[in-house]
């Protein structure tokens, strides 16, 4: 069986760094797909660059705010957004309805396919909608990504688990995880067998070089079938936090071609998440 794999890049429209980036990288050829942030600020300019260039792209929902202190705005404007997506994950844990986090969902596809963009998969930002605030917001990602025929991010082997416990996962959590596969394959929704990406902060990475690292060793080691890898490549900007400088370093690697040319060199196939659908619907 061959080795497939999807390189790409999360939080298009996160901010202008980020969609100078993602948007270059796109354009070279150095990554193979990409997925837009709707809520947050720099969404419309990465809409327009998708609609220009005719590209397709993901979903990335969100329903939290990720850093700093503008509050991301809610395309739905349901009750439990009213005042925009929360900051803190605990207000979603305990304060987010059902019906609400649905017609979110909905709308954050709808900003993207009213613009002319066809929605070639979906995945969630932060992790929201894998269970791990302990609400099943995945049944509702599954649901709607059945009905719009989406592939969705969630890995069907519990190696991603592993990874970013730094352990093996424990028999508990790759129970829950089989089971979320299982409700997932039952709606016929399309999933990658693997995922990967770098867990660690800014502080224990140790440097550009020691990402670099990671990231050729994932893909010397991608298995067979159709695996993910996912960065959030962008230019700096004054003013960033100190963490923004991960992104900044993969933003670098990226740009140097050396993840491609490895991939190339090893015969793992490099894959956009629009050609994963097609081949999942081919062999259905």
């Amino acid at each position: 069986m061959d080795k497939y794999l999807i390189l790409q890049a999360d939080d298009f429209g996160y901010n202008e760094a980020q969609n100078a980036a993602v948007s270059e990288l796109l354009e070279d050829g150095l990554i193979t797909s990409a997925s837009v942030l709707a809520p947050a600020p720099g969404a419309e300019g990465a809409a327009e660059f998708l609609k220009r260039k005719n590209l397709s792209a993901g979903v990335h929902w969100a329903l939290t705010t990720d850093g700093g202190r503008q509050t991301w705005q809610s395309l739905s404007r349901s009750p439990s957004f009213e005042n925009g997506l929360p900051h803190e994950g605990k207000k979603l844990t305990f304060g987010a309805r059902r019906r609400d986090v649905r017609a979110e969902l909905e709308a954050q596809y709808d900003f993207l396919a009213s613009r002319g963009i066809a929605v070639d998969h979906a995945d969630s930002h932060s992790g929201a909608l894998y269970g791990i605030n302990l609400r099943r917001f995945y049944i509702d990602a599954f649901d709607i990504c059945a009905r719009r025929s989406l592939p969705y991010r969630f890995p069907k082997s519990p190696g991603f688990l592993s990874a970013q416990l730094g352990r093996p996962a424990p028999s508990a959590i790759v129970s829950v995880q089989k089971r979320i596969v299982s409700l997932g394959e039952a709606r016929g929704v399309l999933m990658p067998d693997e995922l990967f990406t770098n867990p660690q902060s800014v502080n224990d990475i140790g440097g550009i070089d020691s990402l670099r690292k990671y990231y050729l060793s994932v893909i010397e080691n991608v298995p067979q079938g159709v695996s993910e890898l996912f960065l959030h490549p962008a230019l700096p900007y004054e003013g960033a936090e100190p963490s923004w400088q991960k992104r900044v370093w993969e933003y670098e690697i990226l740009k140097s071609g050396c993840l491609v040319e490895k991939a190339k060199a090893l015969d793992v196939k490099l894959i956009s998440w629009a050609r994963f659908g097609e081949m999942g619907r081919q062999n259905k």
